[in-house]
C-alpha cells in the first residue's frame, strides 16, 4: 500500500437476509484526497459508508486504515481510527452553544484544555466561529462546519459528508467547497456522496461509481467527462437502448427525438429507473 494510504477497502460483500446488496465493493482514500461517490438510489452507497462507521458489519472482504487491518467492526473503532460521517442533516443540539456541542462526549479531557485545542483547530484550517453562540442560530452550511470541528477535534483523517450541499444555497455550496479544498491541503481524505455531477468536477480528485452493490468505474476525475459518468450510472440495459435510440435519432427528424426517448425509456417498466 502507498505511504499516503488512509483507507483501502477490498472486497466487501454484505447481504440482509437473501438481498446481496454488496457485491465485492473495493476502493482506496489516500491523504488529501477527495473521493466522489455517485449511484442511484438503492446502489449501496449508505450501506457501505454504515459499514465503514462500523454501524452495519460486513459479511466478508478486508479493510485497511493507514496500512493496518481493522479487526473490531464495531463503531467506537471507527472513531478511534480516525474516521467521522458528516451527516446529511447535522445533528446538533440546538439550545446548546457551538462549543458545547464539538466538546460533547470527551471524558478524559478538561474543558479548558479542550476549548484551547478547538481554537488552535479553527486557527490552522481558517474557520472563524463564535463559540459561545447557540447552535439554534446556524444555518445548515455553519452546522456542516461544526459538525467537520467535532471530527477533527477527534483527530479524523477521514471524513464522509453525505450529500452536504443538498440543503445549501449557492454561496454557501462555494463556502463549503473552499473548507474542503483547505481540508486537502492538510492532508485529511474525504469520500463526498452526491447525486449532482456538476460537484464532481468541481470539488473531486477521484471518482467511483456504485451501481447495484457494485463499482463497475472509477478513477481520476481528470480521466472523465460528465457524459462518461452518465453512461456509467446506466444499467447496461439502458445503456443498450441508448445506443439504439442514438442510432434510430439518425434516421428521424430532431424534433420527434423525444418520441424515440419515450418508446426506448418506457418500455418493459424501465421508465423511473434513470431518476440518478
Amino acid at each position: 500500500m502507498p505511504e499516503d494510504a488512509l483507507l483501502n477497502i477490498k472486497n466487501i460483500y454484505k447481504a440482509f437476509g437473501i438481498n446481496t446488496v454488496l457485491k465485492g465493493i473495493s476502493l482506496d482514500l489516500n491523504r488529501g484526497e477527495v473521493l466522489a461517490l455517485i449511484g442511484g438510489n438503492g446502489a449501496g452507497k449508505s450501506t457501505l459508508m454504515k459499514i465503514i462507521m462500523g454501524i452495519y458489519q460486513y459479511d466478508r472482504g478486508e479493510i485497511y486504515v493507514r496500512g493496518e487491518k481493522v479487526t473490531s467492526k464495531k463503531t467506537s473503532a471507527a472513531l478511534a481510527n480516525g474516521i467521522y460521517m458528516v451527516p446529511q442533516e447535522p445533528m446538533l443540539f440546538p439550545n446548546m452553544t457551538v462549543e458545547e456541542n464539538i466538546i460533547i462526549g470527551f471524558n478524559n479531557k478538561k474543558n479548558s484544555e479542550l476549548r484551547k485545542e478547538l481554537v488552535t483547530l479553527m486557527q490552522e484550517v481558517g474557520w472563524q466561529f463564535d463559540l459561545g453562540r447557540k447552535a439554534g442560530s446556524l444555518t445548515i452550511a455553519e452546522q456542516q462546519m461544526v459538525e467537520i470541528l467535532r471530527g477533527l477535534l477527534r483527530h479524523a483523517q477521514i471524513l464522509i459528508l453525505d450529500e452536504p450541499t443538498s440543503a445549501l444555497t449557492f454561496d454557501e455550496v462555494q463556502t463549503l467547497f473552499r473548507n474542503i479544498n483547505e481540508l486537502k491541503a492538510k492532508g485529511i481524505g474525504i469520500i463526498y456522496i452526491t447525486h449532482r455531477l456538476s460537484e464532481v468536477f468541481e470539488v473531486a480528485t477521484d471518482v467511483a461509481i456504485m451501481r447495484d452493490g457494485k463499482i463497475p468505474v472509477s478513477g481520476k476525475v481528470s480521466e472523465f467527462t460528465r457524459e462518461m459518468l452518465v453512461k456509467g450510472l446506466l444499467p447496461p440495459d439502458a445503456q443498450e437502448k441508448e445506443t439504439e435510440l442514438k442510432q434510430e435519432t439518425r434516421e428521424i427528424d430532431r424534433s420527434d427525438a423525444n418520441v424515440v426517448f419515450e418508446r426506448y425509456y418506457s418500455r418493459d417498466g424501465d421508465k423511473g429507473r434513470l431518476g440518478f
